[in-house]
């Protein structure tokens, strides 16, 4: 229609064409030049009063007013803006109080008239759209306050070529370019506003910006090192970018921010290739793998998500993190994922997930500081990781053991950037405060996680011990720095000693002194004498008569028992706080004692197994068996090297001395085991008393200050019974570990039946307790008559030497005809011959699968089950059958086939071992043995 014609003949015109429609033109009053423009006068306006509840996210009553096309669709009452229509939009009514509710709500800050105004005239206008593309870059309207210039601004991001030739360092709407050396190269002004991230490309000549505008949008800047000229941007976020970050060819830019989203971009066209959705709060940080297959990001919703680049597709989400995560790395190597925030810990992950969907199995959890974690990042030589916290502490973590082994002084201020500088284990930390600090990287020291150092270790050989009774001990004068002990007078005993004694009264101790060297190793053993009614404890003491230190345990996660309490005796189901975050073979420390984990719950009803996973349990560095309660504090814990200094993780440190009440294996009763080895040449005092503090007459003991001499007792759970035709019978070995000897012992059967397959040589592994045999015969085995007694043989290497030792019978082994139910191990796509040894392999911390196949015996129906815990049978320690549930692996009724997973733990042992299952049929039958491979 013609700008001439009045406003009057368009309304009839327009009321002639469209009699039941009110749309009003633009006002022919105005020209072009004159109207209102969208872009710079009405979208600020509309942003700054009414965009903040009218969001994609969570628009009240429907409407969005993010864009100019959502402004006029309306929401859930309808269209809210009339084109040339002042008295029919709603908008207008409410902000102006003629329609109810007003807006904006009461309390909020409202538009002036001059403001109202403007929007009336640009509805009275027709309401016309922006002119040309849409602004990304809306502004939106803040009370401007002047900053005292004598205060330095922050420096928000940092940044260095692969080089180190320049270094980009932001502050607030400002970026500074230099070399080395300070030389200033190029700045960058270009109203970026907030900057939260700097990247240089590969050769140093263009740079990476990250920046944006709260609650308005997001833009990444491409700009040339040399000049400042920005060559390219990315817009296309609602809200500021806390992170862009080059692919590692380049190709691509990722950039996330406050809007949830990740958008990959094409460098070269400047075209969004893809977007990644899925986290449901700000994403604060991003990191493509070292090849750029994946990407990593962190999150406020409490997660760290893994990307497939080339696909957009989520490979996992890694939900172990308990508040915000702000900051995530992998190791140079792509092999770990690391990840920190406001829950005060790290964690860290094996990364699996490559081209599929995978487990990632969560390797260890660290507490750090009784702040968030704020930053992290991997030092030059990828042996540690810095990690800061919120309140400017920096500690270094050892990417070897997942130990924290450093703790530097405390910033002065928040840490706002941080940058490892190249080729030099240095690095540079920007605090609020506007300071630009640099930190050395200390050096990582090796450090075992047994601070026992086995190298030095010194075994005697004194022949008989010297039999002698208290009294007949000569007594030595007691130290002049021992006067913080009541009066006892100590008795010297020889070296290799056993001393017939008594605690006569109440209260009372007896000390006996001996001299030891440097690395000797000694055992200490105290018994009640027949009859006796004491319950001993031994103490070592040094030459002041003070408690020997025997190792400092540093907590590094803090837990609590739930659901019940603990006795002194069991091994299952300790139900802990937090257990997601513990690993097999973590040492857990509570109300003295300290046991180890063996088995994870396995399932919703039950908790750890700890060692050994088999009668009483163990404990470890000599301490004493204790009955814990419920919600009573326990801790996972490390043992500390010599000289080494704990951790300040906000968590204790215990220490723990040369002292035992109860054998840590319970062999011996409540009579005390202690191993002892001497720290330094000296003399020292075995100190005997009642744990009660009881004493008198029939308060005997037997002391026995041996030399230490590790070795092993085997024992046996014979195969009794029949062997039916096409399965096997079980057998249990086992071993007492004498003198905290941890080596392995192999079993063998020289005279087995050749009829017979079996899982020898069986080995029970390093620091276990038991493993478990298999005696298997195919269904067409020509048999023996009678009973055979095959004997079983144990093996071992102690101190270099082989000791051998004969355990009799494996059992009494008859012959019968087939079961009620065959079980037979197959591959998950194909079925194997029943007496094939076949190979399932499966790489540490991933799961596989196969199928256990029951061949019934005609009219048998039952369900068949193959156990719950123990489902399977004699796999390397680590290596379980997994997602069981409340029944465990079981045949239903009727049913031949059930699919089982089997899970490697990241700690099992990498080698070949034999695996079969049980079936709870015919006095527990069993499948013929399979070989499982654990892979690196």
């Amino acid at each position: 229609m013609p700008k001439s014609n009045s406003r009057a003949y368009r309304l009839t015109f327009v009321l002639i064409m469209f009699s039941a429609f009110a749309i009003a033109a633009p006002n022919s009053n105005c020209t072009a030049a004159d109207q209102v423009d969208f872009d710079r006068e009405v979208k600020p306006i509309l942003d700054q009063y009414c965009v903040g509840c009218h969001t994609k996210d969570d628009p009240e009553g429907g409407y969005v007013m993010e864009t100019y096309a959502e402004l006029i669709s309306g929401g859930n009452h309808g269209t809210a803006v009339t084109p040339g229509a002042v008295d029919s939009s709603r908008l207008l009514l409410m902000l102006q109080g003629k329609l109810q509710p007003t807006m904006p709500p009461e309390g909020e800050t409202r538009p002036s008239e001059t403001e109202i105004k403007v929007l009336v005239n640009w509805v009275d206008e027709g309401a016309v759209g922006p002119k040309g593309p849409p602004n990304a870059r809306r502004n939106i309207k803040t009370p401007t306050i002047p900053r005292n210039s004598s205060i330095a601004l922050p420096v928000t991001a940092i940044a260095s070529t692969q080089d180190g030739r320049f270094r980009a360092t932001a502050r607030y709407g400002a970026i500074e370019i230099t070399t080395a050396t300070g030389e200033s190269v190029s700045n960058i002004h270009d109203n970026l506003k907030k900057i939260n991230s700097l990247r240089f490309n590969h050769d140093g000549t263009r740079l990476l910006v990250a920046s944006g505008m709260s609650g308005a949008y997001g833009v990444a800047s491409l700009y040339s090192v040399e000049t400042g000229e920005r060559l390219q941007e990315w817009v296309g976020h609602r809200d500021i970018l806390y992170a862009a970050e080059f692919s590692p060819d380049e190709s691509l830019i990722a950039t996330a921010g406050y809007d949830r989203e990740i958008i990959l971009w094409d460098t070269k066209s400047g075209s969004p290739v893809r977007k990644m959705s899925g986290h449901n709060g700000a994403i604060f940080d991003l990191e493509f793998s070292s090849d750029g297959q994946i990407l990593v990001s962190a999150c406020a919703d409490e997660t760290v998500k893994i990307w497939n680049v080339e696909t957009g597709r989520r490979l996992d989400t890694l939900s172990q993190p308990e508040a915000e995560v702000f900051a995530v790395t992998l190791t140079k190597d792509d092999r770990h994922i690391i990840a920190g925030g406001a829950d005060n810990r790290i964690r860290i992950w094996e990364l699996k997930s490559r081209d599929r969907e995978s487990i990632n199995p969560l390797l260890a959890t660290r507490y750090v500081d009784d702040s968030a974690i704020t930053h992290l990042e991997t030092t030059h030589q990828n042996q540690s990781v810095a990690i800061i916290t919120q309140t400017g502490n920096l500690k270094f973590l050892d990417t070897n053991q997942w130990t924290l082994y450093f703790t530097a002084d405390p910033l002065n201020d928040t840490a706002t950037a941080v940058l490892s500088e190249p080729n030099v284990d240095r690095l540079t930390v920007c605090l609020m405060n506007g300071e630009i600090v640099t930190v050395n990287v200390p050096k990582v020291t090796n450090r075992s996680a047994n601070p026992a150092n086995k190298a030095n270790q010194v075994f005697l050989d004194l022949g008989e011990l010297t039999i002698k009774t208290e009294e007949e001990l000569p007594t030595v004068n007691i130290s002049p720095n021992a006067e913080h002990l009541a009066p006892i007078q100590p008795r010297r005993a020889p070296r290799g000693a056993q001393i017939e004694g008594r605690i006569a009264e109440s209260g009372e101790s007896d000390l006996y002194q001996w001299t030891a060297k440097t690395g000797e190793q000694w055992a200490i053993d105290v018994d009640a004498a027949p009859n006796s009614l004491i319950d001993p404890i031994v103490t070592i003491l040094d030459s002041d008569q003070r408690p020997v230190l025997r190792t400092r345990l540093q907590a590094v996660r803090e837990s609590y028992f739930t659901f019940r309490g603990k006795d002194s005796n069991q091994v299952g189901d300790f139900r802990l706080f937090n257990w997601e975050e513990m690993r097999l073979n973590d040492y857990l420390f509570a109300a003295g004692e300290v046991t180890r984990l063996w088995l994870y719950p396995r399932g919703p009803d039950s908790g750890y197994n700890v060692y050994p996973n088999d009668g009483q349990r163990w404990t470890y560095f000599g301490t004493t068996h204790t009955t814990h309660a419920l919600g009573e504090p326990a801790y996972v814990v490390r043992p500390l090297n010599d000289n080494e200094v704990p951790t300040a993780n906000g968590l204790p440190t215990f220490d723990v001395y040369y002292e035992n009440d109860d054998d840590p294996q319970r062999r011996a009763g409540k009579n005390s085991r202690l191993i002892f080895s001497t720290p330094k040449d000296g003399k020292y005092y075995a100190k005997i008393t009642d744990t009660r503090g009881m004493g008198g007459d029939q308060f005997t003991y037997i002391l026995r200050i041996r030399p230490s001499a590790p070795n092993f007792l085997p024992s046996i759970a014979k195969a009794n019974g029949k062997i039916h035709r096409g399965t096997g019978r079980e057998f249990t070995v086992r071993i007492d570990r004498i003198d905290e000897f941890d080596g392995e012992v192999t079993f063998e059967i020289p005279d087995l039946p050749s009829d017979f397959t079996s899982n020898l040589p069986l080995t029970i592994e390093k620091g276990q307790r038991f493993a478990t045999g298999c005696l298997w015969l195919p269904s067409d085995a020509t048999g023996w008559e009678g009973t055979v007694t095959p004997n079983v043989i144990a093996t071992a290497t102690v101190h270099g030497k082989r000791v051998e030792r004969n355990l009799g019978s494996v059992g009494d082994l008859t012959l019968a005809d087939p079961p009620s139910a065959i079980p037979t191990i197959h591959p998950i796509d194909r079925e194997v011959a029943p007496n094939e040894s076949w190979t399932l392999q499966v790489r540490r911390g991933e799961t596989v699968s196969a199928r256990v196949m029951i061949q019934r015996k005609d009219g048998f129906n039952n369900e068949v089950s193959f156990g719950k815990e123990d489902a399977g049978r004699n796999s390397t320690h680590g290596v379980y059958v997994d997602n069981i549930g409340l029944n465990g692996l079981l045949v239903r009724q009727s049913e031949n086939i059930r699919e089982f997973f089997l899970t490697a733990d990241p700690i099992a042992k990498v080698g070949k071992r034999f695996f079969h299952l049980r079936a709870g049929t015919d006095g527990g039958v069993t499948s013929h043995p399979i070989i499982v491979e654990v892979l690196p």
